[in-house]
């Protein structure tokens, strides 16, 4: 398989910088080639702070992918969350000429496009376009319109809309890790390609990821997102209490948490001693679970209680069937969170793996965004990496048009 089959992500969290490299084989799947993941600097709840140390992060994870997959990349995918990122539903139509039979690739370009045109104020950007059904001569739900006899043309779409100067400091801040930027994806929309299924999304879930610093709430319906809000909290909040409380390094706080930790007093146990070393003392002291989730399950009460409140404002008209996925870093791998999210909300809950990682939450993000280019997107690989092969291009058997959502 030559270079111009590759493709690369890129996800920029709180805490860790993600790089993952893929390679598009003959079936249209993607094999792993390698990835690059590192502590992240100048990004602080989804917003880039600092562009010279963010810029650093991202190419320190770069360096380690294109080692690990022996290639020289200059272009990635980018996933992108912010509480600045808004949804709003559009309509485009356009009409087919008399002289085609049939509706073409172009056509679908030409209405995606038409549905662009809207009054969109000047501090804000289109990032994404996403049909959520067809109409031809009036006959709606069509999921993939191509080849259908019809005059005229119609979708319904959902434009997803973020702050200019937001997205302009993340393209800086890749461009000045020598790279540039091929597209940027909403980051539920990777997540729920790795963790939700078809049937979900059609019935209708909340996607919820919990990380270091943020958490991001997302409902689909309908097979499409319908709503998306984050809040600039995480599991960053109980690592820092227990820290101060147990007076902690902030490092050796998060290990405790993640090995320890959990989040009802009733599944906490008496007898389970934690060996742990305060600063500023010459000797150890333990601690039993109990004592600690008498740290831990307050901040796990607030993060979901700020989840409960964004839900109900999305003005939901029921409880969506498939209930609520939890996915992310920040909380589920506390014991006892998923339960007392259950309790609190009302709603059944689970936590969302991937078959390839299970619980870790790593790579699900990185790796779903280079499943969402493959499955949603026409991209040019051979803009991905700097140095091309001939070889098979699955681009051949795709269709070339703006967009295949179905």
């Amino acid at each position: 398989m030559g270079k111009g089959n590759i493709i690369a992500s890129l996800d920029l969290g709180t805490s860790k910088t993600c790089c993952m490299v893929g390679e598009i084989t003959r079936s249209g799947d993607i094999d792993i080639l390698g990835y690059g993941i590192c502590e992240s600097s100048g990004i602080k709840k989804g917003v880039v702070v600092n562009i010279d140390l963010a810029a650093q992060s991202i190419a320190k994870a770069v360096e380690i992918a294109e080692q690990m997959s022996n290639t020289n990349l200059s272009h990635v995918a980018v996933g992108i969350s912010g509480d600045n990122i808004s949804l709003v539903n559009n309509r485009g139509v356009v009409a087919i000429p008399k002289n085609e039979s049939e509706i073409t690739p172009q056509d679908v370009e030409r209405v995606l496009q038409a549905a662009k045109i809207m009054a969109i104020p000047l501090e804000r950007e289109i990032i994404d376009i996403i049909p959520r059904e067809f109409i031809v001569d009036g006959y709606d739900g069509i999921k993939d319109p191509v080849g259908m006899a019809g005059s005229r043309l119609e979708v319904s779409a959902c434009i997803v809309l973020g702050l200019l100067t937001s997205i302009q400091n993340i393209v800086k801040c890749v461009q000045r890790a020598g790279l540039s930027v091929e597209s940027m994806i909403l980051r539920p929309l990777a997540a729920a390609e790795m963790l939700v299924s078809e049937d979900e999304m059609d019935m209708g879930v909340v996607l919820i990821d919990v990380g270091a610093g943020t958490t991001e709430i997302s409902v689909f319906q309908d097979g499409c997102i319908a709503a998306y809000d984050m809040i600039p909290i995480g599991g960053d909040l109980i690592t820092n209490d227990i820290a101060i409380g147990l007076r902690l390094p902030y490092s050796y706080a998060e290990e405790i948490k993640c090995k320890y930790g959990c989040a009802l007093m009733s599944m906490a146990s008496e007898n389970k001693d934690i060996e742990v070393y305060s600063l500023g003392e010459s000797s150890s002291k333990k601690i039993s679970q109990k004592e600690l989730t008498a740290i831990i399950e307050p901040r796990v009460q607030e993060i979901i209680s700020y989840i409960a409140k964004s839900i109900k404002e999305f003005g939901l008209k029921s409880i969506p069937p498939a209930g609520i996925v939890f996915t992310g870093g920040g909380l589920i791998h506390i014991d006892g969170a998923l339960e007392m999210a259950k309790q609190l909300l009302g709603i059944p809950v689970r936590a969302g793996v991937t078959s390839s990682y299970g619980k870790d939450q790593t790579f699900t993000i990185a790796l779903g965004l280079l499943n969402y280019l493959i499955k949603h997107r026409i991209f040019d690989a051979n803009t991905f990496a700097k140095e091309k092969q001939p070889g098979y291009s699955i681009l051949e058997r795709i269709r070339k048009f703006f967009r295949e959502y179905f």
